[in-house]
């Protein structure tokens, strides 16, 4: 029973003196440290560049940053054969070191022109951990800001990998307007 004690007493007095905080870090689309591929599947934008070819034209004004990458799958069909990596996923892909990860973009709600389809699979560690579908509620010129489409805030403390899959083989077209990815790391603190 003594045991027992001087052991709860240890444990009460080491928690006492230790302080736990979760700090929340901002990794914005336009950050090195997110990998786009394939080479050519994704456009960088932002304010300052116009792209006259990009049929999704967000208000870069309500984008973290005005930054933003794009990127649209495109499945095999009649009118997309002179499409580069036509019918192959878009991926882009985050080391972190942390125990939550937060992903989030502007949705377009249009049905053409751009094409609003959403098809994401999200990957922490090759393994698959959520799908964000949704079909493009068909309002033109209106988008969706900051919206979370996928969240993990259960992962253990440590290195990981996250990886957005913008569509799937022989899948509908989808299109990915990247904004920024949040992650949490623990910070223990234990004062003099």
């Amino acid at each position: 029973m003594r045991s027992f004690l001087w052991l709860t007493f240890l444990l009460l007095n080491l928690t006492q003196n230790t302080l736990c905080i979760l700090i929340n870090v901002t990794v914005d689309d336009n950050d090195h440290s997110i990998l786009y591929s394939p080479a050519g599947a994704w456009n960088a934008r932002n304010a300052a560049s116009s792209c006259p070819a990009c049929t999704a034209q967000p208000d870069p004004t309500k984008m973290v940053s005005g930054t933003w990458h794009d990127s649209t799958f495109y499945p095999i069909d009649e009118g997309t054969h002179d499409i580069p990596n036509i019918n192959t996923p878009r991926f882009a892909n985050l080391t972190f070191n942390g125990s939550a990860v937060y992903v989030f973009c502007a949705l377009a709600e249009s049905v053409k022109s751009p094409d609003g389809n959403s098809d994401m699979a999200f990957y922490v560690d090759g393994q698959l951990m959520g799908h964000f579908f949704r079909p493009a509620l068909g309002n033109d010129n209106i988008y969706e800001y900051q919206f979370p489409v996928f969240s993990n805030n259960s992962l253990a403390p440590g290195e990981h990998t996250l990886v957005l899959q913008n569509g799937r083989v022989n899948g509908t077209q989808s299109l990915v307007l990247l904004d920024y990815i949040v992650y949490t790391y623990v910070l223990i603190d234990t004062p003099a």
